[in-house]
């Protein structure tokens, strides 16, 4: 019986909720990809109940309708049907569903920060051992030898250029040329402008002749690069929407850079500047109330010390701390000593409890020596990796960091009181991370001992009820919870002799298609197979048959082999959104093929870098027509070995 391609499109246009309820629509090898405006409208039951679809996946703020081998001819159908076709970015990629700013603004930092984890992650290793070296040798640091300026620039680097990587990713993820977006990060951080911060909340300058432009400081900030991208991006796309064909490519970067990076330190400047001066000012006047303040003060910092990082408003602090740092305190024994920064380790070593508590619950080897890695960078005082790689993403974790720093600062700063007479807890101006400690030992002050007894409780507190709180409430997703040990392969029930083999198309770890991250293959939507973690960057025949269908995205082919096995290569997980961008293939519809033939190639550093998953899946697309299909192996796999066995 013939397929009704139209039916099955009018049914899943009226389940989603009509074609005023589609932003936008796309496809990949199996599935439509719908951008809803509210997908409260859609009736998952009625879209499921059609006629060719196979399941609904909602997931990233996409709804997903499965469909299968014939999802192009469903996808051809809804556009005759009006349904708007092609891919949105900017705030719409992030979802059709409306959400609130503040999760948008979490997906987006999240997004944009996904491409430089590991560098992040590397680098907190490099600042940690450098705390370590400056402790056993710390005539080194002051020796005038390169080594040390070396590798301290190879641990703040990435820190202090972090506004043009962030326009970089930022860039990709609005839809803006990269090249123009690093153009933007790369003037915040431009020498001259550098030159004009006078290191306190703002420097007020002269613009056209009048006193409006406000310069502060923009190394390592994170959200002036994001929102000044995000602007141009919807500038650039006018122009080069609008310019002749024969000016734009110069015309449209021209026009945006003279507009966007001005308004960038109009706008982006006076607001840091004045968020940060009211902060300052703020943070003062609770300094100065004895007993109260201190307690007020360590809740604050406790709580928003990590969040002030994430907008790059921890800087306002900064004048303060200096300017305590340069005046003999006659309370701590008239040492040069801070009180204001004294309570950020409480908030730092939260951060390291929850991402040790992620680790703890999450099973999948490499995602855990991720956080364990980023643990150990907070261990020494850098928590970025662990904010944006882990914490913020999932939100409850940097909720209960926060809430345990709080928690713990004001009781710091209250028993810090009795200890001083009412002036908190101080410390001197010293290292970071767990290397700061011995800055609260206060020579010459009567509470010193009891100084650091203080601080040292008060974030193992901190970091415990932290762990606690993560470890009791923390939901690992799919692929956190996969499993990288080799599962025990039972295949005696097998009729050698008799059935089909299907061969490894790719060198890798082999798994069950139920171990997936992909929610529609876990539950086996699309038929059964199993899944590779590739190495390398090539695709094999898995057997001898024809090419039946290679997607226009490049990253996935349809295979039928000569005894009428359907089967998908599907590589990676959401790729379809590259646009073909890092594939070449090497066959083309109608070709046969021998098993162990070059189908198509990969880069997965562009995939990677992207912030998609390598995952490869091979599914047998006509699962239904047999009685038996079983796993021939787990774990390490060459090319050519057998890892299905069809009866």
């Amino acid at each position: 019986m013939a397929k009704d391609f139209a039916k099955t499109a009018q049914g899943v246009m009226s389940g989603v909720g009509g074609k005023e309820n589609i932003r936008s629509l796309v496809h990949c090898a199996t599935r439509l990809r719908f951008t809803l405006v509210d997908q409260k409208k859609a009736n998952d039951d009625a879209v499921k109940a059609t006629s060719g679809v196979v399941s609904v996946v909602k997931a990233g703020g996409l709804y997903q309708v499965v469909i299968g081998n014939d999802v192009h001819e469903v996808f051809v159908e809804l556009e005759k049907l009006g349904a708007p076709t092609g891919s949105v970015v900017g705030a719409e990629a992030l979802g059709g569903e409306k959400q609130s700013i503040g999760n948008m603004l979490i997906g987006t930092i999240s997004g944009v920060f996904t491409p430089i984890l590991p560098a992040l992650m590397g680098i907190g290793m490099i600042k940690g051992l450098l705390s370590i070296l400056a402790v056993l040798f710390p005539a080194w640091t002051t020796s005038g030898d390169m080594s040390y300026t070396i590798i301290y620039t190879a641990g703040d680097a990435l820190m202090y250029f972090m506004p043009i990587l962030i326009a970089y990713t930022a860039a990709q993820r609005f839809g803006l040329d990269p090249i123009v977006g690093m153009v933007i990060g790369a003037a915040l951080v431009y020498p001259d402008i550098v030159a004009k911060y006078p290191f306190g909340p703002w420097g007020v300058h002269e613009f056209l002749g009048m006193p409006i432009l406000v310069m502060m400081r923009y190394s390592s900030t994170v959200l002036p690069s994001i929102f000044a991208v995000y602007g141009a991006s919807k500038l650039y796309k006018h122009f080069r929407k609008t310019l002749p064909s024969a000016i734009k490519n110069f015309i449209a970067p021209f026009a945006t850079l003279l507009i966007a990076i001005p308004a960038m330190f109009l706008i982006v400047g006076p607001v840091f500047g004045v968020v940060g001066l009211g902060i300052q000012k703020g943070i003062q006047g609770i300094a100065s109330i004895h007993f109260v303040g201190p307690v007020i003060l360590g809740l604050i910092v406790g709580a928003f010390w990590q969040v002030l990082v994430v907008f790059g408003l921890h800087w306002a602090l900064i004048p303060i701390a200096l300017q305590e740092y340069a005046t003999p305190n006659p309370i701590f024994a008239g040492l040069s000593v801070g009180v204001t920064l004294s309570y950020t380790q409480i908030a730092v070593i939260a951060q390291v409890g929850a991402v040790f508590a992620i680790a703890a619950k999450i099973k999948n080897s490499e995602r855990r020596s991720a956080a364990v890695a980023a643990g150990i960078g907070g261990i020494f005082g850098i928590t970025e990796p662990i904010i944006y790689g882990f914490t913020l993403p999932k939100k409850q974790p940097f909720i209960f960091s926060c809430v345990s720093g709080a928690i713990f600062g004001a009781l710091a700063g209250l028993f810090g009181s009795f200890n001083s007479g009412g002036y908190g807890i101080a410390g001197q101006q010293g290292a970071m991370g767990i290397f700061s400690y011995p800055s609260y030992l206060l020579p010459g002050f009567a509470g010193s001992t009891m100084n650091l007894v203080i601080i040292l409780l008060a974030s193992l507190g901190s970091v415990g009820l932290t762990y606690i709180l993560v470890y009791k409430t923390y939901k690992p997703d799919a692929a956190e919870l996969r499993t990288d040990e080799a599962a025990v392969i039972d295949v005696s029930g097998v009729n050698m002799a008799t059935a089909k083999k299907i061969f490894a198309p790719v060198k890798g770890r082999v798994m069950a298609i139920n171990q997936s991250a992909d929610p529609a293959h876990q539950q086996e939507a699309l038929g059964k197979g199993v899944c590779f973690m590739p190495l390398g960057g090539k695709i094999y025949a898995p057997f001898d048959g024809v090419v039946e269908m290679i997607f226009d995205t490049y990253h996935a082919v349809n295979l039928l082999s000569k005894d009428g096995v359907e089967l998908l290569i599907h590589c990676g997980i959401d790729t379809v959104k590259l646009g073909g961008k890092g594939f070449k293939v090497h066959v083309k519809e109608g070709d046969k093929v021998t098993a162990g033939q070059l189908l198509f190639e990969y880069d997965k550093d562009i995939i990677a870098r992207a912030g998609y998953s390598l995952e490869t899946q091979v599914v047998i697309t006509n699962t239904a027509d047999y009685k038996k299909i079983t796993q021939a192996k787990a774990g390490d796999t060459l090319v050519g070995d057998v890892v299905l066995y069809i009866e």
